[in-house]
Parts: structure tokens; sequence; C-alpha cells
């Protein structure tokens, strides 16, 4: 065998009949492929067209793209099993996968969002608070009609301050308290010691 006939095939050269999907290889590429995309049109989401254009420019074939939506399927299925476990940066990470190989699927979004609503339940975070606002409006935008989004939305307008356990800012102010409690009493034991000296 010659060595061209030996050599791989660049995404460009390859045709649907010919492609093999290396599930990590082509994850790779496609991701980065859509990272590239993204950077180039940050203030924009990306459209299903870019998606396709990005697909077809790695030679993927629509057997690749059905392997994808089943990795996609992989990844929601993991972070539904999470968040009913309460394990919310576990169910992020599998939600931001999920979105990133299938950014219109508004079912997708919302899962995200309630994930990071929950997060933001547990422990207060402002960052979680303003990702589920955004995932919940991204929900909106692919399906205006999705009720459970907009739920998600009137809960976090209801509820500036977030339920649960107390915010940082809350936390020091009881630890500044402690200390002065703790450092008053040190003092009057301290000045007690020498008042019983004399």
């Amino acid at each position: 065998m010659s060595q061209e006939r030996n050599r791989p095939r660049r995404p460009e050269e390859a045709t649907p009949e010919s492609t093999s999907f290396d599930d990590e290889a082509i994850l790779q590429g496609y991701l980065a492929r859509l990272m590239t995309m993204q950077d180039e049109q940050p203030k924009t989401w990306l459209e299903e067209e870019d998606l396709t254009s990005a697909a077809r420019d790695l030679g993927l074939s629509d057997t690749d793209l059905a392997r994808i939506q089943d990795i996609v399927a992989g990844h929601v299925q993991r972070g539904r099993s999470f968040m009913e476990r309460g394990l919310w940066d576990e169910a992020i990470d599998a939600f931001q996968q999920a979105t990133t190989l299938d950014p219109f699927n508004a079912d997708l979004f919302h899962d995200y969002a309630k994930a990071h609503l929950g997060r933001w339940r547990a422990t207060g975070s402002e960052g979680d608070k303003l990702a589920a606002e955004q995932y919940a409006h991204r929900t909106l935008e692919l399906d205006a009609q999705h009720t459970a989004s907009y739920e998600i939305l009137q809960e976090l307008k209801r509820n500036p301050v977030r339920s649960g356990a107390p915010s940082a800012a809350d936390q020091r102010a009881s630890k500044a308290l402690v200390f002065g409690v703790l450092l008053t009493l040190a003092v009057l034991v301290a000045m007690l010691l020498i008042f019983i000296a004399l």
C-alpha cells in the first residue's frame, strides 16, 4: 500500500461513508470548533445552522451526529440523577456538557437552570443565582411556552436573598461577633485574675 492510502483523511476530505467515529477525538474537534465560533460572536448564542456547519466542517455524518446525541442523553441522565441527590456541582457539570453539545434544547437549559437554582438555594452563591436566571431566559428564548422556567424566574425575583444557609457576609459578621465576645471574655478573665492577685 502506498503512503497516500494509509494517510488519515483530514476532516474536509472525509466522506460520510468513510468517517469513523472516535468519540473523544470527534467531540474535542466539535467542541473546539464551537468554541471558536462562539469566540467570534461572543454576544450571541450560536444558531442551529452553526452547529450543522461545524459538524460538516469536521466531516461528521448523520450517524456521528446521532452518536453525539446519545452522549448528550447520557449527560442529561447523569445530571438529573445528581440533581435528585442534591449533588449540584456534578449536576451542573453534566448539564454544561450537554448544553455545549446541544445548545438548542430548551429542556436541557431548563435543567441547567434548575441545577444552578438548587446550588443557589444550598449555598447562596450570587453567581449561581445569576446563572439560574440566565439559563431560564435561554430556555424561554428557545421555547416561550416553557412555564417551569417562568416559575424559576419568579422564585428568583421573589427571593432577593436566598433561603438556606447564611450568606458569606452573614457568616463573616457572625464570626466577627463571636470573636468580639470571646475577646471581651478574655479581657474580663484577665482583669479578674489581676484583681484576685492583688
